[in-house]
């Protein structure tokens, strides 16, 4: 992974918007979706998984610290390792891989993997947190999928990847 000033300042800008973003939220409460995921589907499609899983980690470490969103834990930075990698796998999307990836983030890393470190965090009730956490992710899969969907078909997006990785033509 070769970084250069262009990579670093991408990343950094991803990473403050999903911060920002992060904070954005639709739907009442007990199904709210958060908007965060999109700098890290352009991070994905734009730089890869290496690069995705650094913006993911500093991005949670940022919005516990900083942004104040409850108390951090070592723990947490595991899901967004993961998250990072897996919206990586953007760089060449498809219907399957953006219905897929997506799939795995909401269901797998965020309603089951994350909802079981908190409540081995807390020391709560793993089926009572998946219960009222079911409306949530059922809301976030269907949004996500569509966003990323529109985000990585925009024609404005893939000539910001043709901008940033410029295509090496033959001699």
């Amino acid at each position: 992974m070769k970084l250069d000033i262009h990579k670093v300042t991408g990343i950094a800008v991803l990473i403050a918007i999903n911060n920002i973003l992060g904070k954005v939220s639709i739907g009442p409460s007990f199904a709210s979706v958060n908007f965060g995921f999109i700098a890290l589907v352009i991070a994905g499609y734009l730089y890869g998984p290496k690069l995705t899983m650094l913006a993911a980690i500093l991005s949670n470490i940022l919005a516990f610290t900083i942004m104040g969103n409850g108390a951090f834990s070592f723990w947490f930075l595991i899901p967004s390792l993961l998250a990072g990698a897996t919206y990586g796998l953007l760089t060449k999307p498809t219907l399957f891989r953006i219905i897929t990836v997506n799939i795995i983030v909401v269901i797998g890393i965020s309603f089951l993997f994350n909802t079981s470190l908190i409540a081995f965090v807390y020391n709560l009730n793993y089926e009572s947190l998946l219960a009222t956490r079911v409306l949530k992710m059922i809301a976030s899969l269907t949004v996500q999928i569509i966003i990323t969907h529109i985000l990585l078909t925009h024609t404005a997006i893939k000539n910001l990847k043709y901008k940033i990785i410029p295509i090496k033509r033959g001699v």
